[in-house]
């Protein structure tokens, strides 16, 4: 039964971000960035000021490749450094305007697209799939057994 449920994962990973899949929301939304440029807005849109180093830890890209893809945003208009009060050499991070307009659009492909696929599904099928979906979550997210430590000799 778990197997069965990674594969399922696994599968929907898969489906959910691939570049065919990003190349129809994107062009539904009538964007024009790459899926890594999306991402990487879609954590600072969510997540508000931030600094580069952490955005490159919560998100797990090396910070030479972050500060590329901040480079293009930044190009766009779809983010602006600001600097931090009290630190001379520090600065964050936020979504414009423009690139919290640019994600409500992604966004609004995203349930358009999600909608089209599950146009078959009935209320309470959607339903109980969210509620267990929820449940999923939440519990991937409590934390685990810990790992039994090596005794030291």
């Amino acid at each position: 039964m778990a197997q069965r449920l990674q594969d399922a994962i696994v599968d929907l990973q898969r489906i959910t971000n691939s570049r065919r899949l990003y190349g129809v929301r994107a062009e539904r939304a009538g964007v024009a960035i790459s899926p890594v440029v999306g991402a990487v807005l879609r954590h600072i849109v969510e997540e508000g000021p931030v600094r580069p180093a952490l955005l490159s830890e919560r998100i797990r890209m090396q910070p030479p490749a972050l500060s590329r893809q901040l480079k293009v945003l930044e190009a766009e208009s779809y983010i602006e450094r600001v600097p931090i009060p009290g630190d001379k050499r520090g600065w964050l991070v936020r979504a414009t305007q423009r690139g919290r307009g640019i994600m409500r659009r992604l966004e609004r492909a995203d349930a358009e697209i999600i909608a089209h696929q599950l146009r078959h599904w009935s209320t309470e099928d959607l339903g109980t799939l969210n509620g267990l979906l929820d449940r999923l979550i939440f519990d991937f997210r409590a934390p685990g057994l810990e790992t039994p430590r090596k005794k030291v000799p």
